[in-house]
């Protein structure tokens, strides 16, 4: 995995706190981004082909603007590789909170089927 691509994601999630969590994932099983002040994510199908953020008919971005980071930044996963970076995140985050594992497991469930992921 791409270390700076890694660092972005991890930041994400570290500026939504866990407190959010749960929240995000459930946006995300039901296909909506999510963020706060300088730092968010869409999905591609957010987008029509003809607006100017347009980034194809799949996958996941997330952007971090200043003055939440030094120079603007804009990550583009595919939804493979974003269940993926997510798996990483969601066992780092039941290590700090084991008892929302149903609950996570059942967004999590809910991301693979909604995009797909074989993995």
């Amino acid at each position: 995995m791409d270390n700076k691509i890694k660092e972005l994601i991890n930041y994400f999630f570290k500026v939504m706190g866990d407190e959010r969590f749960i929240q995000i994932l459930e946006k995300f099983s039901n296909g909506e981004g999510y963020g706060i002040e300088n730092v968010w994510c869409v999905f591609a199908d957010d987008y029509e082909k003809w607006e100017e953020d347009y980034f194809g008919n799949e996958g996941i971005a997330f952007y971090f603007d200043y003055p939440a980071v030094k120079e603007n930044e804009e990550v583009f996963l595919d939804y493979e590789n974003f269940y993926k970076y997510l798996n990483e995140i969601v066992s780092e985050y039941l290590e700090r909170h084991s008892e929302n594992e149903p609950e996570v497991e059942k967004y999590m469930k809910g991301i693979k089927a909604r995009y797909e992921i074989k993995v």
